[in-house]
C-alpha cells in the first residue's frame, strides 16, 4: 500500500512541475432517507482537493454512513483528470481513488482496501461554485480479510444514470 501512495505522489509531482493553476476546492454529498417504521439512513461524504494543473486534481475524501445498526466509515485519496469539455461550463472527469474502509454489520467489523475508477461531470454555476454529478465506479479492486474482488463496468447497477451522486464543489 505504501508503494501505491509513493507512486501516486511521484506522478502528482511530475504533473505539477511548471504548471500555473492551483485552485483548492471542497466538495461532497449528504444523503438522508427515512422510511415509515424504520430508522433513518444517512451518508456524509466530504472531499478536499487541489488542482495541480488546469485539468488534473488530487485530494482526499472520507465517508460516514449508517443504515439501521450497520455502520461504515472510509478514507482515501484520489487523482482526477478533466478530460472532456462538453461546453463552456460543463466538464467530464475520470477519477482513480485508493481507500480503506471499516464496516460494522451485526456487530462484526470488516476492513477493506479498494482501488476504484470513477466517472462524473462538473457544471459551473458561478466561477467558484460547481454542481457535481458522479456516475459511480467503472471498475474496482477490493481486498478484504484475505479475499479479493475485481469488478469492471457499472457493477450492481443496471443503468448507471439511475443512481448518480449529486453534490456541490466550491473553489477557494
Amino acid at each position: 500500500m505504501k508503494k501505491v501512495f509513493l507512486i501516486l505522489g511521484l506522478a502528482i509531482s511530475t504533473l505539477s512541475f511548471g504548471q500555473k493553476k492551483s485552485d483548492k476546492f471542497v466538495s461532497g454529498t449528504v444523503t438522508v432517507s427515512k422510511e415509515k417504521g424504520s430508522d433513518a439512513t444517512y451518508e456524509v461524504s466530504p472531499l478536499l482537493g487541489y488542482y495541480v494543473t488546469d485539468k488534473v486534481s488530487v485530494g482526499a475524501f472520507g465517508s460516514i454512513s449508517k443504515d439501521g445498526a450497520d455502520k461504515s466509515t472510509s478514507v482515501g485519496v484520489f487523482g482526477r483528470c478533466d478530460f472532456l469539455k462538453v461546453s463552456k461550463s460543463t466538464t467530464v472527469w475520470s477519477q482513480v481513488d485508493i481507500s480503506t474502509s471499516t464496516d460494522e454489520v451485526a456487530s462484526v467489523k470488516t476492513t477493506a482496501t479498494s482501488v476504484g475508477l470513477g466517472l462524473g461531470l462538473n457544471h459551473s454555476i458561478t466561477s467558484k461554485l460547481d454542481l457535481t454529478l458522479g456516475l459511480g465506479q467503472l471498475g474496482s479492486f477490493v481486498s478484504s480479510e484475505g479475499n479479493t474482488q475485481l469488478s469492471l463496468g457499472f457493477t450492481g447497477i443496471e443503468n448507471p444514470f439511475v443512481k448518480p451522486t449529486v453534490g456541490l464543489l466550491y473553489r477557494f
